[in-house]
């Protein structure tokens, strides 16, 4: 479906030439990051999944800071590194109190406590930058 024009009363708009918000990008790179993450938490890889989901998120909050136009240093992509770091371990001991409470679910459990962890993160992110640049297009 072609919506490079918009239909208002009786005429066209052309919509063709006009750049996405930053936010909504932004919004729809968190989703794909939270729907990758879901599923690396459910690989039954001892140790892997949290040093995989914290490159992966940090990863995400560099490619946010991208479509703001910013290029987030190094120092602060580390930084932002061994914070998920240290929340990933809080989040992993939820997920093994979950998952011995429920056995039979417990990967679905780490898998959505992943998904929405990500979300959240980006979220936030997103909330940042929106802070510096309200409304801004890509």
């Amino acid at each position: 479906m072609n919506l490079s024009f918009l239909r208002r009363g009786d005429r066209a708009i052309d919509v063709s030439g006009v750049r996405p918000f930053c936010r909504e990008k932004a919004r729809s790179l968190v989703h794909k990051y939270a729907a990758f993450g879901t599923t690396w938490a459910l690989l039954p890889i001892p140790g892997a999944t949290s040093l995989g989901l914290t490159a992966l998120e940090t990863h995400m909050i560099y490619w946010i800071g991208r479509i703001y136009g910013e290029e987030p240093k190094r120092q602060d992509i580390l930084m932002a590194a061994a914070g998920l770091e240290l929340a990933s371990v809080a989040l992993k001991t939820v997920a093994i109190e979950g998952a011995v409470l429920i056995p039979a679910v417990g990967l679905g459990i780490k898998a959505s406590i992943a998904g929405a962890a990500i979300e959240a993160i980006g979220n936030g992110i997103i909330q940042h930058y929106e802070g510096k640049y309200p409304g801004k297009r890509s």
